[in-house]
């Protein structure tokens, strides 16, 4: 059982008229581009990240509640109501800062019981992860941004 990504797309309104800066150096790159370059020149940083991943990898525990969501998944219910989502028919809506869209990451895992979500949000000091099953029967169909509201369609 192993989390996925879900592509989170944005609605052809609400795309940004920002342009993006190219993969150049020095003024006229920008903080990604600079990290991401950064990042790869470290020749052991793949062994560190592996590392790391295999030293914090926690194993999924149906109904414990520790940790901020990490060890556990809720029930849809409990899970609606903790991250303050509006459940409308075959859909979720989350209200969500315009300034987070970016950042924010949908992760689904089918296990015995079903089909989970986990929606990281990160937020001034480090952030919320919550976990939590969809209805019966439920599978995520697709995610998108409406404006300030992260829509999570669900499919029978």
């Amino acid at each position: 059982m192993e989390w996925t990504g879900v592509s989170i797309r944005m609605e052809e309104g609400n795309l940004s008229q920002t342009p993006a800066l190219s993969e150049s150096v020095g003024l006229d790159t920008d903080a990604l581009s600079s990290h991401q370059r950064f990042i790869s020149s470290i020749d052991h940083m793949a062994e560190v990240i592996d590392n790391h991943e295999k030293s914090t990898k926690r194993e999924l525990l149906t109904g414990m509640d520790s940790l901020g969501g990490f060890d556990s998944i809720r029930s849809f219910k409990d899970g609606v109501s903790s991250i303050g989502a509006e459940s409308i028919g075959n859909a979720l809506e989350i209200s969500l800062s315009k300034f987070v869209m970016g950042d924010v990451l949908l992760h689904k895992m089918t296990t015995e019981s079903g089909q989970a979500i986990r929606l990281v949000v990160p937020e001034k000091f480090g952030g919320r992860v919550e976990s939590f099953m969809l209805p019966d029967g439920a599978v995520v169909g697709d995610a998108f941004w409406n404006g300030d509201i992260l829509k999570i369609t669900f499919n029978y």
